[in-house]
């Protein structure tokens, strides 16, 4: 995972909208990535996209579509300002490069639209929830996946 992680770091690393705000970070993501994937027994997209994914990590049932937020220390759900709201976020940990994410929580991207906005570093301002604010995976898991 790691030489496609550093791959997609690559083809993007010039573009105006790449955001390596950690180290890793495209690992990081992919991790959260595959996650998505065993929730939803959905084969993760691997393609490398030049022009990055839209900001959707995938789609389910009728077509919502769904960004995983992954971060080392997943304290809040964010998303930057300006930028197009995915149907779903899910928020993940981080477990190294030999262990999937853990979904810890998830929200819809109306609510998340329409949340605060705070700088959380590198003068990014971002909408934001609270990792103890979101809905329980279960419930993402009962209204929608289980019919993907």
């Amino acid at each position: 995972m790691k030489a496609y992680a550093d791959q997609r770091h690559e083809t993007h690393k010039d573009h105006a909208s790449s955001r390596p705000l950690s180290k890793d970070y495209e690992l990081v993501g992919l991790m959260g990535e595959l996650a998505l994937s065993q929730l939803t027994g959905l084969a993760p997209d691997l393609k490398v996209k030049p022009k990055g994914d839209g900001g959707v990590d995938g789609r389910i049932y009728l077509g919502f579509s769904v960004d995983v937020k992954t971060a080392r220390k997943p304290y809040n759900l964010i998303h930057e300002v300006g930028k197009k709201f995915a149907d779903i976020f899910i928020l993940a940990q981080y477990n190294g490069e030999s262990a999937p994410a853990t979904m810890l929580g998830f929200e819809w991207g109306v609510a998340l639209a329409v949340a605060p906005t705070k700088k959380f570093g590198h003068e990014i301002l971002n909408h934001y929830i609270p990792a103890h604010l979101l809905r329980p995976m279960e419930e993402l898991e009962r209204r929608v996946i289980k019919f993907s």
